[in-house]
């Protein structure tokens, strides 16, 4: 793997988060030229090679916004291209490259190593071999599971082939937290009633979003209860505090928004009003899922209420976990600057989580993720608001999906401007690579943190 450039005779370093950066970037670029070719287009395409670059930024940043219908606008080359940039995007292309590096019997630099663990964003190499491996098997396991149960419902609808196409598809979508489909203008509405499509596609939003260590963890635990006969309840006090971390938040996330929406939309008749009690149940809890940064919808985003729409940003600003497919700030970086505020208040001098404390130094690093991500998405709020005619709120929903990565859309993205598409591009980037590593890799080759040279006396500075 190549990671340094000559230039002038003198060697540049890239830094991890250099490299997946300009990896993300290279694979946007290509994606763009393979969907402007004249075998990925539809006969009734209008796209422009904005809305090429747009649509394979979007799906390289599995967000799933888009400001054209994907089945109208590519033949199936163009959506096999689709399938092909979301699962880059979901994996990383440092990371795909790596897994193939250890296919063909090749071995990893050490300098590799770290690129991958920042792709990965897993906090230790031990095992990373293993790793990678258990990342491929888990994601074509559930992929192809996804696919053969969706067929189900697709074949019959569509036909053998195109079926298990668009079963493929949003198989591959949802599991990397896309939120593209191949059905029509309306997302998964017209299956807002179907138990199997809700299930499975929910199903596959959580296991790509919970992240790729916590499954990796979770299959070691479970092998250590199934082969050394160990027990269960040992075995789960014995779970790392990151894994019990995002198992709680995203339960929390999901059972919150879920009744949040079914009694918000409960009577409102242009989404939950006209359904059984068990589709509204169905359709609020997959409402709540597409949040985790999936970018679906069984329902009419834009008939819902501005309370829901609000409850909703916030959401999608959380996203789903680190390490896996979804993005936002991700539930441990929330958890842990709510639970930071829950400790100040109660006066203690230490987070404690599980009965482990939390450095500071992970803390300072949370804080930095919501402030950073916060700033992006408010400048890029302000920037579409002067570049688009829309209303407030419709806006900053688009604003905040984008920036989730998430995909969700009150119709706003199909009206935008090529200013209000450049915005949007930009925010979905940062919000798939990260803020911090946007931050570091327009740093120059320096290390990480640079200590002070020189120690000053305490000041004191009045907060609150």
């Amino acid at each position: 793997m190549v990671t340094r450039v000559i230039v002038s005779k003198k060697h540049i370093h890239l830094r991890p988060a250099q490299q997946i950066a300009l990896s993300f970037i290279a694979v946007i670029l290509i994606g763009t030229l393979l969907l402007s070719l004249p075998i990925s287009q539809s006969a009734t395409s209008t796209a422009t090679l904005l809305d090429h670059f747009f649509i394979a930024t979007s799906a390289v940043c599995v967000t799933g916004l888009t400001p054209l219908v994907t089945v109208e606008t590519y033949s199936l080359f163009g959506q096999t291209v689709l399938i092909f940039l979301m699962q880059i995007g979901g994996l990383g292309l440092m990371t795909l490259i790596a897994i193939f590096l250890l296919a063909i019997g090749g071995r990893l630099a050490h300098s590799d190593k770290m690129v991958v663990q920042e792709a990965i964003n897993r906090n230790t190499m031990q095992d990373i071999g293993k790793f990678l491996k258990f990342i491929i098997g888990y994601t074509f396991l559930f992929e192809l599971v996804g696919m053969i149960l969706l067929s189900f419902v697709f074949i019959p609808e569509f036909g053998l082939g195109l079926g298990l196409f668009k079963s493929l598809f949003i198989s591959v979508s949802a599991f990397c937290n896309a939120g593209f489909d191949v059905i029509g203008s309306s997302s998964l509405q017209p299956y807002v009633s179907n138990v199997l499509v809700n299930l499975v596609v929910s199903t596959l939003i959580i296991m790509g979003g919970l992240g790729f260590s916590v499954w990796f963890d979770l299959t070691k635990s479970g092998n250590s209860i199934l082969h050394h006969k160990s027990r269960v309840k040992k075995v789960i006090s014995h779970l790392q505090v990151h894994v019990k971390l995002v198992i709680w938040m995203t339960i929390i996330l999901l059972a919150f928004g879920w009744i949040y929406i079914f009694v918000m939309e409960f009577t409102n008749v242009a989404t939950l009003g006209q359904l059984s009690l068990f589709d509204k149940l169905m359709a609020s809890f997959f409402q709540s899922t597409t949040l985790r940064t999936a970018g679906f919808a069984t329902l009419d985003i834009s008939a819902m209420r501005p309370a829901t729409l609000v409850l909703m940003m916030a959401f999608m600003f959380i996203g789903g976990s680190p390490g896996g497919t979804a993005g936002g700030i991700k539930t441990t970086t929330f958890a842990l600057v709510i639970l930071m505020v829950i400790t100040e208040l109660i006066n203690r001098d230490q987070l404690v989580i599980f009965k482990r404390t939390i450095g500071k130094d992970i803390f300072r690093r949370a804080l930095a993720v919501l402030v950073l991500s916060f700033t992006f998405v408010f400048l890029g709020l302000i920037a579409l608001t002067m570049v688009t005619e829309a209303e407030f709120l419709v806006i900053a929903f688009e604003a905040f999906s984008a920036m989730g990565t998430v995909g969700l859309s009150m119709g706003l993205t199909p009206e935008l401007t090529s200013a209000g598409k450049v915005v949007i591009i930009i925010l979905m980037f940062v919000g798939r690579i990260g803020p911090i590593a946007v931050a570091f890799s327009l740093k120059g080759n320096r290390k990480r943190r640079t200590l002070n040279e020189i120690s000053y006396p305490s000041g004191n500075v009045v907060v609150g």
